[in-house]
């Protein structure tokens, strides 16, 4: 199990609690639990009762949504120092999407009277609270302006930085970045063939931008991927 000041470290450097006060940070820090996951396991899934915040702090996540007539399907890919779990714990309704761990992954929840008990003692807290879904729908409104994309190359390659959690800018770390996910898959988010998608994902290894392995796409030169959409 990873330390818990280890997991304080990633999740108050990276993402949403990264842009909070240290008091507010410190509330909801001492008030989770750090919780682990083997790969493949379903942290919750849609329509669970209502629950608490999940932060990610080691591993990943695939986030699963049916909204209309299709799904559930995998839409999105979560990095550490991402949170989920506000919208049910704002309204108290069952779970709109779902969390399955994609390798092993380290979390930490805060349970809804952790929620509670913060909110209680300092009401202006749910303002704090709300910025996960601020986040939640910048990256919304950028995924579907991806999608608008008429060229099916630059469309996948779009997706495949938001996956990588690098569509704006380079993660700090300068290292590779690792995403867990399948030919058919990334097909179905890129509204491509799957065939158009390991052409594509070759290509772009045979250059040199990406490292092909089983279950996994490494993106190595995201700045160059991202040049590729302003030409």
């Amino acid at each position: 199990m990873l330390a818990r000041d280890a997991a304080y470290e990633v999740v108050s450097t990276r993402g949403w609690l990264s842009l909070t006060p240290a008091a507010f940070r410190g509330a909801v820090l001492e008030r989770c639990q750090l919780q682990e996951f083997g790969a493949g396991v379903p942290v919750y899934v849609i329509g669970d009762e209502a629950g608490g915040l999940y932060g990610l702090v080691k591993g990943a996540l695939g986030i699963a949504i049916a909204p209309r007539e299709n799904g559930p399907y995998t839409g999105h890919l979560a990095m550490p120092g991402s949170w989920f779990g506000q919208i049910s714990a704002f309204t108290r309704q069952p779970r709109r999407v779902g969390l399955t761990t994609t390798r092993p992954t380290v979390l930490l929840h805060l349970p809804l009277h952790g929620l509670d008990e913060i909110v209680r003692c300092d009401p202006a807290a749910w303002r704090l609270f709300g910025l996960i879904t601020i986040e939640h729908l910048d990256l919304s409104m950028g995924s579907s302006n991806d999608l608008m994309i008429r060229d099916h190359f630059k469309r996948f390659v779009a997706v495949l930085l938001r996956l990588g959690d690098c569509r704006v800018a380079d993660p700090p770390s300068g290292q590779a970045i690792e995403i867990d996910i399948v030919h058919e898959e990334i097909a179905y988010m890129a509204n491509v063939a799957r065939t158009t998608a390991g052409a594509i994902l070759r290509k772009l290894e045979a250059e040199g931008h990406l490292a092909l392995s089983y279950r996994r796409v490494s993106i190595l030169a995201p700045a160059a991927l991202r040049k590729m959409l302003q030409n």
